[in-house]
């Protein structure tokens, strides 16, 4: 009955101070205590022992010392006041273990003196978990009681994760000695709110003293948790880290959350736009918790850069929208390089940007190096810097990861067509090749004239204005160069040999003696390498080598003909005429008309002044007589001979135009 009294009496105490009471302990049915732990570096024997009952009267006794025996005297504790209920009933203390072999189970302990007893600390805790979760100003309070020494006290300890460790309180007391009757402490400590596994325990520490210590021990009674009443529910953003984030990162929220929270609750962290307004907030992470535990939160992919961005977490159970954080966060939206490859530049063209040559879309706030590995501009030199693979690397967003790519650039040699020149050949040197006319250029291109390619010179004469093409490989441009070629037509003096001249024939020009064809506008020179008019005046003209001489354009050489004429007195042919055929013959125009004394039709022959046949057409026109078209022949001396069983007749004739 004494049990139930001292219960309602303690919970209107509490009622009337405002506080609700969560926890009481007064010793005396059940006790929710475990004694003689070794918790905080304790031991659970030694020379002292927690007990709980209810003997406050001392005695005497004695205990062996090294082979002696010591008489002592344990005092009786004092009894208790009115304030603990009941008076004088059960209560947690400690006692010396030879006073308890003797019957003495008061308080008392035995002073650690380093000879006859050793020192030693005990613990006695509580066996239960508080929970004050949602509680503010939570109190502990109890009475106590300890005179002990320097070396000898009491210690209280709380525990928020159900007795795994422990916290020595230091206010307002951190040593409890000097008190030899009973009195109440009150703790109120902010670490005591809002704990789900909240525990208490006390601890006798038992040093090494060289004048002891003072009974009573240790005592203990009447414990009591209370609380001011349930916390309101709030949430408060404390930090969030880091503070710079790529959108696509994670930031850790760290946040307090008072109150009590409902089964089923999520606590959910919210990002703000980049002012800061929360009027369309975005969820980036959440948890199911009763209690506050620290979100993962994603920056979602899209959010905008910004410098102003703050997170908030709200509850679901109940509805609660906390506070942000108080620093702004910086979020980018990450760092992009662009795309690289393999580029082809033709040498010697100028400069280039390499941002340029990037795919994508690349940030221009980048760095580049080269091949090498040392720093580059970033502008390409194509005359003076080296191919290979050149690095842009962007990491301008801050928290994003840099990004990099390579850009790797194969150098081209140019097309070299060489410069543009003119030559001259002849065409009687035959086809050939045009690619000795290339001037400091690569022979591998192609002539062309106009549209036609070429690969050997013409053999027409005349003035050909070619282009010499040679193509680029890749990005590289053709180069052209112009030829101006000129092709000459060979000169050609036709051929010589030897004429003869009757002493009586008439002038005749030479060229027609020439055979072949000869070109026409040559000079001759007579035997005496002088100047020649070109007309042989037999009985005049001196006899000998006449040279007829054609020139022609460089690179042709003159072409040269030489006539070996011979002057004859001819009498021998003029009687062959009268003792046998009586040959005559007469010019009209171009028809030779010939006549002969003899019956028959002879074989006509017309032989030029070498002794060969030329063709002729001969007509007979009645017997003895015949035409012979000689209008074809070219202007020299010629012979008609006649041929008839065994007679024969010769006549020599000029023709000149």
């Amino acid at each position: 009955m004494r049990i139930a009294i001292a219960l309602v009496a303690s919970l209107l105490g509490a009622a009337a101070a405002g506080q609700t009471v969560l926890y009481t302990e007064n010793f005396e049915s059940a006790p929710t205590f475990t004694l003689n732990t070794t918790d905080v570096g304790s031991i659970s024997g030694g020379a002292n022992t927690w007990l709980i009952n209810s003997t406050y009267a001392g005695g005497n006794g004695d205990v062996d010392c090294s082979g002696f025996t010591v008489t002592f005297t344990i005092p009786s504790t004092a009894g208790q006041p009115g304030g603990i209920q009941p008076a004088n009933g059960n209560y947690l203390h400690t006692a010396s273990t030879e006073a308890v072999a003797d019957g003495i189970t008061c308080c008392s302990f035995a002073a650690a003196d380093g000879f006859c007893t050793d020192p030693g600390n005990h613990f006695a805790r509580m066996s239960t978990d508080i929970s004050t979760l949602g509680q503010t100003d939570v109190t502990l309070s109890f009475w106590w009681l300890c005179n002990g020494g320097n070396q000898n006290y009491g210690e209280v300890y709380y525990s928020t994760n159900g007795g795994s460790s422990w916290n020595l309180i230091t206010t307002p007391i951190g040593q409890y000695r000097n008190q030899p009757t009973w009195t109440q402490q009150s703790i109120m400590l902010p670490a005591f709110d809002n704990q789900a596994t909240l525990r208490f325990g006390y601890r006798f520490v038992n040093g090494t003293s060289l004048f002891g210590g003072q009974d009573p021990g240790f005592g203990i009674d009447d414990i009591q948790v209370s609380a001011a009443g349930a916390q309101p529910n709030a949430v408060t953003t404390t930090t969030v880290s880091p503070v710079q984030v790529c959108v696509g990162g994670t930031v850790q929220v760290v946040y307090t959350a008072t109150g009590t929270w409902g089964g089923g609750n999520v606590f959910t962290a919210e990002l703000s736009d980049a002012s800061g307004s929360f009027v369309a907030p975005v969820a980036v992470g959440s948890i199911a918790s009763t209690t506050p535990v620290p979100i993962t939160a994603t920056i979602p992919l899209g959010t905008l850069p910004g410098t102003g961005y703050r997170i908030r977490v709200t509850a679901s159970t109940p509805a609660t929208t906390g506070t942000p954080n108080a620093q702004d966060i910086s979020i980018s939206v990450g760092n992009n390089a662009g795309a690289g490859g393999n580029i082809f530049i033709c040498k010697n063209t100028g400069s280039y940007v390499l941002l340029n040559e990037l795919t994508g879309t690349p940030d221009n706030c980048g760095t580049w190096t080269g091949p090498n590995g040392n720093p580059f501009s970033g502008v390409f030199d194509s005359a003076s810097d080296p191919g290979g693979c050149y690095t842009y690397t962007v990491a301008c967003s801050v928290g994003c990861p840099a990004d990099d790519t390579d850009l790797c650039i194969a150098l081209i040699d140019g097309a070299n067509a060489g410069q543009d020149a003119s030559a001259a050949v002849c065409n009687a040197d035959g086809a050939q090749s045009l690619f000795p006319f290339v001037v400091g250029g690569d022979l591998t291109g192609l002539f062309f004239d106009g549209t036609t390619p070429l690969v050997e010179t013409p053999q027409a004469a005349g003035t050909y204005d070619l282009t010499y093409v040679v193509y680029g490989q890749g990005p590289c441009p053709n180069d052209t160069a112009a030829l101006v070629l000129v092709v000459s037509d060979s000169a050609w003096a036709g051929s010589g040999g030897t004429v003869t001249f009757c002493a009586d024939d008439p002038a005749t020009p030479l060229f027609g003696l020439l055979t072949d064809g000869p070109d026409q506008g040559g000079s001759w020179t007579d035997p005496n390498n002088l100047s020649f008019g070109g007309v042989f005046v037999p009985g005049v003209s001196p006899v000998g080598l006449y040279t007829y001489t054609v020139n022609a354009v460089a690179p042709c050489p003159a072409d040269e003909a030489v006539l070996a004429v011979v002057v004859d007195p001819c009498l021998g042919v003029t009687e062959a005429d009268g003792g046998q055929a009586g040959l005559r013959s007469w010019m009209e125009g171009n028809v030779l008309t010939l006549s002969w004394s003899f019956a028959g039709e002879p074989m006509i022959r017309i032989l030029d002044a070498g002794g060969r046949d030329v063709p002729v057409e001969v007509e007979a026109v009645h017997p003895g007589q015949a035409r012979v078209g000689v209008g074809s022949l070219s202007e020299g001396v010629y012979t008609v001979v006649l041929t008839d069983r065994g007679v024969r007749g010769a006549a020599r004739f000029v023709i000149t135009r």
